[in-house]
C-alpha cells in the first residue's frame, strides 16, 4: 500500500517478501521478452481492469459496493513461501464521495474517505486525520484501492488466453464473460537482460496454472467481476559477479547468478449492491496538526548564550626572521 502522508508498507525482512512489494509482475520463460500483442477479448480486459479507466467506470455506477481479496505468495525454492494478504472494501455514492478500507495480515491497513473536498485517511490502529482534498491526489488513492485485478492481469498478460463466452445478464444488468487460461502456443526468444533491475525476475515468469473470468457491464465497462488465479515459476538475478554487468547483459544458463523461484496469486473481486450502498457520511477525524515552527523558537532559546571568543591571530614575524 502506498500513499503520500498517511500509509504504510511494511518492511520485507526475506527475499520471497521483497519480491511481493516490488509490484505487478509480467511474464516470461526465464528470459526478458517483450510484451504480446493483445487480441480483441485481451484488449477489451486490458481496458476493463486499468484503475484509471476502472476507477472513471466505477463512478458511473453510482452507488457501489467494490470487494476485494487479493493474495500474492512467493519463496525460493529451497526455503519457505513468504505471502501477503488484503482484503479491500470500497464504497461510493451518488455524489461522487467514496470509503475505501484496507487491512492486510500482516496487521497493516489503512482507511480512506473522501467526503466533498475533504480527504480524511488513518493508518490502522491510527488517528483519523482530515485535510483539503487537493488534486490528482484522491484520484490516485481511488485507483489504488481498485488496482488488485489489473496488479493480476499484469502478471499473466503475458502467459494467458482470453476466450470471448458471450453476453449473459447478472443482477438485471447485460455483462460481457471473458474466460483466462494458460497460453499453449511456444514463448518468444529469449531477449537480454538488465541484472541491475531489480524488477526483472518479472520478466522470467513461467505460468503453470491460469485461470481467471472477468465479466464486464456493457452500460459502463465495469468490471463487475474478476476472478484470477495462478501459480507460477520464475528466476531472480543475484546481482552482479566478476564478468561485469550492466543494461542488456544476458543471464548465461547455468551460470548460478540467478535463484529459481515459485509463487502464486490470487484475486477475487466484485462490484455489489449497486444502487443500494449507503451514502457515505462525513467521518469523525482530527484537522491536520499545524507544524510548529522550530527554527523561530531555537534562535530565541540560544539567542541569550554567549559566543564563542574568536581564536587569536598570531601577530605577523619580525623582518630578518624567518
Amino acid at each position: 500500500m502506498s500513499g503520500k502522508l498517511f500509509t504504510r508498507r511494511l518492511a520485507p525482512t526475506t527475499l520471497a517478501l521483497t519480491l511481493l512489494w516490488l509490484g505487478p509482475l509480467v511474464g516470461g520463460t526465464g528470459a526478458c521478452r517483450g510484451r504480446r500483442a493483445l487480441t480483441r477479448p485481451m484488449a477489451a480486459v486490458d481496458t476493463a481492469v486499468r484503475p484509471e479507466r476502472f476507477a472513471s467506470a466505477l463512478r458511473k455506477l453510482g452507488r457501489a459496493h467494490f470487494r476485494c481479496v487479493a493474495r500474492f505468495d512467493a519463496g525460493a525454492d529451497s526455503g519457505a513461501t513468504e505471502s501477503v494478504t488484503t482484503e479491500t472494501d470500497l464504497w461510493l455514492d451518488e455524489q461522487g464521495n467514496w470509503r475505501l478500507v484496507e487491512l492486510n495480515d500482516k496487521d497493516g491497513g489503512r482507511e480512506i474517505v473522501l467526503h466533498g473536498r475533504e480527504l480524511s485517511v488513518a493508518l490502522r490502529y491510527g488517528k483519523m486525520i482530515r485535510r483539503a482534498a487537493e488534486d490528482p491526489e484522491p484520484q490516485r488513492l481511488l485507483e489504488e484501492g481498485i488496482g488488485a485485478p489489473f496488479a493480476a492481469w499484469e502478471l499473466l498478460r503475458n502467459v494467458s488466453t482470453v476466450d470471448d463466452f458471450g453476453e449473459e445478464s447478472r443482477a438485471g444488468r447485460r455483462v460481457h464473460i471473458y474466460k483466462l487460461t494458460k497460453a499453449s502456443r511456444p514463448l518468444p526468444p529469449a531477449m537480454p537482460i538488465d541484472v541491475n533491475d531489480r524488477r526483472a525476475w518479472r520478466q522470467t515468469l513461467f505460468a503453470g496454472i491460469i485461470d481467471g473470468t472477468v465479466a464486464i457491464d456493457d452500460t459502463t465497462g465495469t468490471p463487475l467481476q474478476a476472478d484470477f488465479r495462478a501459480q507460477y515459476s520464475m528466476s531472480r538475478p543475484n546481482g552482479t559477479s566478476a564478468g561485469g554487468s550492466g543494461p542488456g547483459r544476458r543471464l548465461p544458463q547455468g551460470s548460478g547468478e540467478a535463484t529459481p523461484m515459485h509463487g502464486g496469486v490470487e484475486v477475487h473481486a466484485s462490484i455489489e449492491d449497486i444502487g443500494r450502498s449507503p451514502s457515505i457520511a462525513r467521518p469523525e477525524a482530527e484537522d491536520t496538526p499545524t507544524r510548529p515552527r522550530t527554527v523561530p523558537e531555537e534562535k530565541a532559546l540560544l539567542g541569550g548564550l554567549p559566543r564563542s571568543a574568536p581564536a587569536p591571530v598570531p601577530p605577523p614575524p619580525l623582518r630578518g626572521q624567518r
